[in-house]
């Protein structure tokens, strides 16, 4: 299902309408297998914080990937289109090395998506002489992060409007 093509490109308040909408559907179905119903929603329900989503474009390396559409497969509706291209994902890194977003639309995964972004946010963080990496990772993309070189450290326990989570904190030493 790789016959398309992943362009990365900067963020923009405009995109957060379609990054809040990304962002429900993929924790809606992809994250679903990994958590509660009450984990998914309130999960879900705090992707409507417009004012938390401009202040990590306004701060942080914030890239969107765009996929162009191919015939035959339909992409969830309420992606955000431009021409012939959909939002497929997006990834964000702040200044300190702290990868703070890494979200994938469930109509995209498992087409190079994610590693693309990611290829990209370590080049960023090399850029900004980061020595490393650090995330706090669902259990839904822990194994994504292991095959890409992070190591586990500890997990994290986070209750968030009431619900128990517990992340993953992955490292990467950079080189």
């Amino acid at each position: 299902m790789n016959d398309h093509i992943i362009k990365l490109r900067t963020a923009v308040f405009g995109d957060i309408p379609a990054i809040v909408e990304m962002y429900r559907g993929t924790v809606h179905t992809v994250n679903a297998k990994d958590y509660t119903p009450a984990q998914i929603k309130v999960w879900a329900d705090g992707a409507v914080n417009y004012p938390r989503w401009e202040k990590a474009i306004n701060e942080q390396y914030f890239v969107i990937a765009e996929i162009n559409t191919t015939p035959g497969l339909k992409p969830d509706p309420s992606l955000k289109k431009e021409g012939n291209k959909i939002i497929a994902g997006f990834s964000s890194i702040a200044k300190d090395g702290y990868l703070d977003f890494m979200y994938v639309s469930k109509d995209y995964q498992r087409c190079g998506v994610a590693s693309t972004l990611l290829n990209e946010i370590e080049r960023k963080a090399r850029e900004q002489k980061n020595p490393e990496i650090y995330s706090h990772v669902s259990k839904t993309a822990r194994g994504f992060f292991q095959k890409m070189g992070y190591e586990h450290k500890e997990d994290i326990r986070d209750l968030y409007k009431g619900e128990l989570f517990v992340n993953a904190l992955m490292v990467k030493k950079l080189k």
